[in-house]
């Protein structure tokens, strides 16, 4: 049966689509006509509803408004850009139009508008299951709601914090964070926002299988929205209160209060919580036993999200159908919904929901009997888990590993048993020669043929034994070789931390001191002194962000989060596209960069691992460049590949360190000519992006003549011949 711990954060996922949209308008606005401002409302309220619709008109107004004065109006086009990609699905263009929007705000000083992207970005980030980018983001907007006292929209940044570390386990955290919103509704007197953090909270206690604490809470939730006439949240709590009494064993009461549910969202055309009141139905019936009953709500759940089918919600119904038909014993109807639900997960990278399918196709697999193919899927369990297997997962591949071993030993034993019989058998037949010589001819004959047929028979186990023997055999060397694999990873993972723990510590230090001496000697300091220390701190925090963008883009490749999307690119515009951010560094040392770019030039790769390749080298070109210095970017191609190359005027790079070079070596990581720090992650990321999009990546280099730097990609996507 699926984990009721499931369905709870399944809720929370919803609950984040609202706090999502009410965000919206928290930006300042710029000062525009009423007919311009009311086509942004409209846009506003179609991002929700209809997203192709908003996306249509929002484009329209962003080529409407193309003036200097308009760019605080473009900034509320782009999140409202951002929120339509993001309710189409399209995560990927929704993070792009909200960094744009970012990069206005930021340009602007405009901390609220900063916040709420943050927030918004922070949503994407989670839904991801990118955990530890979501938490940077929610705790930066989080300070600036702080700084700005704006105590409804930090609640509810507050408790996006808490419902990341109620995803991740962390009951203690979120219980603390869910709490802080909590006194801020009751402080600032916002009653749907007290009735959402009561069923969070409540949602902390079920989970705990603290019955009678979350009915407390979701009880308080229901009053409140029932004096609302919030009919969405009043259904979310009668889900909630079914939830705490199907725990408590109590299933009349918790299937009534999910029909009340059910009729609630069936009134307002809620598909999401009409699907999710016959699961939970579905579910109750379950554990009574009545697959025949629970079978009816899983059915009518899965052919009403097959309608649209939705993401996390087709999964969950997905999963739950999946697991009945299991314990219905029959597996070859659950593996087609498994399948087609681990479509969704694998697209997604959900960890935890991809471990749950790989549980339920073993259990699939070892019904039919298939334990090579049940044995493979918690390998692939394994392996998502990071060698960090529960207790319930060991037990699970415990009890596999018994049944791979009693069946072969129960073949072993039915070997031994018909040898017994025919060792019996030959014995009754040389009593019968003894007894009968009259007819021994014909038992010579019968003894010839019978001799055959138990050769052969042995020749046959024999065989078996022998394929068997062989199948154990590579299985021991795949585990030798996943052994060895977990062992590097380990060896890298300790590298990483290394790094953190050495690179992270010291900008902090510089930090820290820089802030202090600005809080505490802030009269003392004149004009200069102050700009200098704000100077030192941005420029410690933007080398800081660096290299924890490196970081997490390192740990991505290294874990194997990160897939190379191909596609034909212009070599010229991604190239150009890097340069704007290294403006300010490259006046700062009044450096002369020119550029031989072909306009024309396309190569075939992911161009945007090429564009952190191309920054990287950059970075490292004007890191090491001296001031008054030359870089220059080439590019060339021939029949099957395209080379750019970065060429720059410094003092090259030491033998000693140039073998290293694409390496976690700490002889790696130099100062650059004005002291600038290293991360001695750049270039191995560079090089692990060069293998995902098979590519390569080489340095020429001697002391005092400068370094050049040189990938080579795909032209085009290769082709395969065939001869007829």
């Amino acid at each position: 049966m699926p984990d009721r711990r499931f369905y709870v954060i399944l809720i929370i996922l919803f609950s984040l689509t609202g706090m999502f949209i009410s965000i919206q308008g928290m930006a300042s606005a710029s000062k525009l006509s009423s007919e311009m401002e009311s086509r942004l409302a409209a846009a506003a309220r179609l991002a929700d509803h209809l997203p192709e619709k908003a996306v249509t008109l929002a484009t329209e107004l962003l080529n409407e408004l193309s003036k200097p004065s308009d760019k605080a109006a473009r900034a509320r086009i782009f999140k409202i850009l951002g929120a339509a990609h993001y309710n189409l699905g399209n995560e990927r263009q929704a993070m792009e139009y909200y960094e744009q929007a970012l990069h206005i705000y930021r340009e602007e000083k405009d901390r609220i508008g900063i916040a709420s992207v943050l927030n918004n970005t922070g949503l994407i980030r989670e839904t991801q299951g990118d955990y530890s980018g979501a938490l940077k983001r929610y705790n930066e907007a989080s300070e600036i709601f702080t700084d700005e006292n704006r105590e409804k929209y930090l609640a509810l940044t507050i408790t996006n914090i808490g419902n990341v570390y109620y995803t991740l386990g962390r009951y203690d955290k979120a219980l603390d964070y869910l709490s802080q919103a909590l006194r801020l509704h009751e402080h600032s007197g916002d009653s749907s926002g007290l009735s959402k953090s009561y069923n969070n909270i409540g949602n902390i206690y079920l989970s705990l299988k603290d019955y009678q604490t979350a009915l407390s809470y979701y009880s308080r939730a229901l009053e409140i929205n029932k004096k609302l006439k919030n009919l969405p949240s009043l259904s979310t709590s009668y889900n909630n209160i079914g939830l705490v009494y199907q725990g408590l064993e109590m299933p009349e009461k918790a299937i009534e209060f999910n029909r009340l549910a059910l009729e609630l969202s069936r009134k307002i055309n809620d598909r999401a919580g009409i699907i999710y009141s016959l699961v939970n139905t579905g579910n109750i019936y379950l554990e009574q036993g009545n697959t025949d009953q629970a079978a009816i709500y899983f059915q009518e759940a899965y052919r009403i999200s097959s309608a649209k089918k939705e993401g996390f919600t087709h999964t969950t119904v997905l999963q739950g159908l999946a697991g009945l038909r299991n314990l219905q014993q029959k597996p070859d109807e659950a593996i087609p919904l498994y399948n087609e639900a681990l479509a969704f997960a694998e697209k997604t990278g959900s960890l935890s929901l991809l471990g749950n399918l790989y549980l339920g196709l073993a259990e699939s697999w070892n019904l039919k009997g298939d334990t090579d193919k049940a044995y493979n899927f918690m390998l692939k369990y394994s392996r998502v888990a990071d060698s960090s297997y529960d207790r319930e997962s060991n037990e699970r591949l415990n009890r596999l590993r018994v049944s791979f071993e009693s069946e072969r030993t129960e073949k072993d034993n039915q070997l031994l048993r018909q040898q017994n019989i025919y060792s019996q058998l030959a014995l009754k037949r040389q009593q019968t020669i003894r007894n009968l010589l009259i007819i021994i001819s014909v038992i010579i004959i019968a003894s010839a043929l019978f001799l055959l047929s138990l050769y052969q028979s042995k020749k046959r186990k024999n065989k078996l034994l022998a394929t068997q023997n062989e199948q154990i055999v590579r299985q021991k060397e795949e585990l030798a070789l996943l052994y060895k694999q977990q062992y590097k990873l380990n060896e890298t993972k300790n590298k990483f931390f290394s790094i953190v723990a050495h690179d992270l510590k010291s900008p902090f230090q510089s930090i820290l001191g820089f802030s202090e001496l600005l809080s505490f000697e802030y009269e003392n300091l004149d004009e200069k002194q102050r700009r200098d220390a704000a100077h030192s701190i941005h420029k410690v925090s933007v080398d800081t962000f660096r290299l924890i963008e490196n970081l997490l883009e390192w740990g991505r490749a290294q874990s194997g989060g990160a897939r190379a999307v191909f596609k034909v690119f212009n070599v010229r515009d991604t190239v150009l596209n890097t340069l704007p951010v290294f403006e300010p560094q490259i006046q700062n040392k009044k450096l002369q960069l020119t550029y031989d770019l072909p306009e024309q030039m396309q190569a075939y790769a992911d161009p945007d691992m090429i564009m952190a390749v191309i920054r990287n080298l950059i970075s490292n070109a004007v890191k090491f460049s001296p001031p008054e210095g030359t870089i220059h970017l080439n590019a060339t191609q021939n029949k099957n590949s395209v080379r750019i190359s970065v060429k720059d005027s410094g003092n090259g790079i030491p033998p000693e360190i140039k073998q290293h070079l694409f390496t976690l070596d700490p002889k790696v990581q130099r100062a650059g000519t004005m002291g600038e720090r290293g991360t001695g992650l750049g270039l191995t990321l560079c090089h692990d992006f060069m293998s995902l999009n098979k590519g390569s990546i080489s340095v020429e280099s001697e002391p005092e003549m400068g370094s050049t730097f040189t990938i080579v990609l795909q032209h085009k996507p290769a082709t395969t011949n065939s001869e007829s």
